[in-house]
């Protein structure tokens, strides 16, 4: 089936016949919603197994991040809006140490999907870059995005920024990435974690109406 195909040539980093077949699949009208998840977002777990097992290496990850986002760039146009009122606003990138964007442009696509406005800040980004952004855009969220277990520190350097600015109440601040859990987000004092894209909406919604609940 074509939707096993794409993650096939996701996985194995051939972007020529990735983005061919994603085309092929939106031409055949297949539901573009499939083809991001069982295909894209497929590709892109065998990516993360390859690493684990260390048959790929950060050349790899960093390729199929950029592969994985040319292919979610050509499916976007295709993907259903499934809220019409902005839920927040979320600025997300990867931490500074942090060179690829393999998984963060997913989790920000299915956000501005579900109604978020989302600012992108790309890859390697120092904290006050983050802070001065969500500052600008008037930012609900805050979104940090680690893969490498070097970068978690970067994520802390963030909140400890927010902390001595005085303007840790005014974001929430997220963390997720292959190095990320739980545990690390409650001890360097985030206010959630996600392990996927699916979850990190879940998170901001959540997040979101509790904002709404302390504002009346």
């Amino acid at each position: 089936m074509i939707i096993q195909e794409i993650a096939q040539a996701v996985e194995l980093l051939d972007k020529k016949k990735a983005l061919a077949l994603v085309q092929q699949a939106l031409d055949q009208g297949v539901n573009p919603v499939d083809i991001v998840q069982s295909g894209i977002v497929a590709g892109l777990e065998g990516i993360g197994k390859r690493f684990e097992k260390q048959e790929y290496f950060l050349a790899e990850l960093m390729m199929g991040g950029k592969i994985s986002q040319a292919c979610i760039d050509l499916v976007t146009p295709h993907l259903p809006k499934t809220a019409t009122t902005k839920q927040g606003v979320v600025v997300i990138g990867a931490v500074q140490g942090d060179l690829h964007d393999i998984g963060y442009g997913l989790v920000a696509t299915q956000l501005e999907l579900n109604g978020f406005e989302v600012h992108k800040l790309g890859v390697n980004i120092p904290a006050m870059t983050f802070i001065d952004k969500a500052r600008e855009k008037n930012a609900d969220i805050i979104g940090l995005s680690a893969f490498l277990v070097t970068t978690i520190p970067n994520c802390n350097e963030v909140i400890d920024y927010l902390k001595d600015m005085k303007l840790r109440d005014k974001y929430f601040v997220i963390i997720g990435g292959t190095e990320t859990s739980q545990e690390k987000a409650d001890a360097m004092g985030a206010d959630g974690w996600a392990k996927n894209a699916v979850g990190a909406v879940e998170l901001c919604k959540r997040l979101m109406a509790k904002k709404r609940g302390m504002a009346q």
